[in-house]
C-alpha cells in the first residue's frame, strides 16, 4: 500500500510514517518544510502547504496513492480534500479527538456518547465539525473514510500533558527539583493518555480494515489514572520527594499561570473505551501510562528540556 500522510514531520504523523515503513508499506509525508523531519530513509517527502489546494492537488492526482492519512486538516479543508481523495485514492483515515466528549456524561466514553464541546473546555467543536464532515461525506458517497478519536498523546517526540492541562516542561522540572506541586481540586480527575506508537499501529490497522468505512473509533491506552496517581508516577520516575498539595482550580487560575481551557479540560474525567477499535481493528495498546510517561521524560532529558535522571 502507498500512503500519503498529511502533516507528519514531528510527532504522530512521523510515528505513522515509521510504522508504515516498518510494515513494508510506502509512505510519503506532505508538509511545509518548516520542521526537520525525523523519518526513516524509505519515507518520501513532499514540501507543500496542506491547506493550499493549488499546491496539493497535483501531488494527490499524480502520486498514485492508495490511501491518505490526515492528522491536521480542518473541516473547511476536508470539504475539498474528501472529493479529491475519493477521485484519486482508495480510502482515507482522519485524526479526531476524544476531547469532544468533555464534559463527559458517561464513564468510560464510547463513540455513541454525547459530544457537547463547550468552548470553555478548549474549543473541541472544531474537531467535532471534522468528524461530521467525514461521516456526512461517507453517507453521500460511500467512500471508505473514518475518524479515529485519540486521547492526549505522549511518548518520545513531545512533552507529555502536565498536571494543569498544558505541555509545560517546567512542571516536570519542578517535580525533578523536589519543589511543591499543585494537583487541581482533589486529584481524582481521570486521565488516560495514549502512546504515540500505539496510535501509529492503530492508524495502520484502520488503513487495512474492511469495516472502517463511515465509522468513528476511540483510540486510547488500556487504563485511566487519577491526576494524583499521574503525579505519583512522575515523582517515582524522577526520583522526587516533591510535596503534593491539592488546590482548588479557582486558586490555580488566580495565579495567572494556567491556561483556563487546558486546566478545565484536565479537571474533567477523561476515561475512554476503545473496545470498538479492539473488535473491528484489532487495536491492542502496549504501553501503560507509566511506560509512556517514562518514554516522554527520557526524550525530554535527551533533548535538554528536562535536567533530571529518569529511573527504570
Amino acid at each position: 500500500m502507498k500512503v500519503l500522510i498529511i502533516g507528519g514531520t514531528r510527532f504522530l504523523g512521523a510515528a505513522i510514517a515509521r510504522e508504515l515503513a516498518a510494515q513494508g508499506h510506502g509512505a510519503t509525508v506532505l508538509h511545509r518544510g518548516r520542521t526537520q523531519a525525523d523519518l526513516p530513509e524509505p519515507v518520501d517527502e513532499i514540501i507543500a502547504d496542506a491547506r493550499e489546494r493549488a499546491q496539493v492537488e497535483p501531488h494527490i492526482r499524480e502520486g498514485g496513492f492508495d490511501a491518505v492519512v490526515d492528522t491536521i486538516l480542518r473541516a473547511e479543508d476536508l470539504a475539498w480534500y474528501l472529493p479529491l481523495v475519493r477521485a484519486c485514492c482508495g480510502r482515507m483515515v482522519h485524526c479526531g479527538s476524544t476531547g469532544v466528549y468533555a464534559p463527559m456524561a458517561n464513564l468510560p466514553a464510547r463513540e455513541t456518547d454525547p459530544t457537547p464541546c463547550p468552548p470553555e473546555f478548549g474549543g473541541f467543536g472544531a474537531k467535532l465539525a471534522q468528524d461530521r464532515a467525514v461521516l456526512e461525506f461517507h453517507e453521500r458517497t460511500e467512500f471508505p473514510v473514518c475518524s479515529l478519536r485519540i486521547s492526549n498523546v505522549f511518548g518520545a517526540g513531545d512533552v507529555p500533558l502536565d498536571l494543569w492541562g498544558a505541555r509545560n516542561p517546567a512542571c516536570f522540572q519542578r517535580i525533578a527539583d523536589g519543589a511543591e506541586i499543585w494537583v487541581p481540586n482533589d486529584g481524582r480527575a481521570l486521565l488516560q493518555p495514549v502512546h504515540v506508537q500505539d496510535l501509529a499501529r492503530g492508524f495502520c490497522s484502520a488503513l487495512e480494515s474492511d469495516t472502517m468505512a463511515g465509522q468513528i473509533y476511540n483510540l486510547s491506552s488500556d487504563q485511566a489514572v487519577t491526576l494524583a496517581e499521574y503525579a505519583r508516577l512522575a515523582k517515582e520516575l524522577l526520583g522526587s520527594d516533591s510535596p503534593v498539595r491539592c488546590v482548588p482550580m479557582g486558586e490555580i487560575l488566580a495565579t495567572g499561570k494556567a491556561n483556563e481551557g487546558g486546566l478545565r479540560f484536565v479537571c474533567e474525567h477523561m476515561c475512554i473505551d476503545s473496545s470498538k477499535a479492539r473488535r473491528d481493528l484489532g487495536y491492542a495498546p502496549r504501553f501503560s501510562v507509566r511506560a509512556g510517561l517514562r518514554d516522554s521524560l527520557e526524550w525530554m532529558v535527551a533533548r535538554g528540556s528536562l535536567a533530571a535522571t529518569v529511573g527504570p
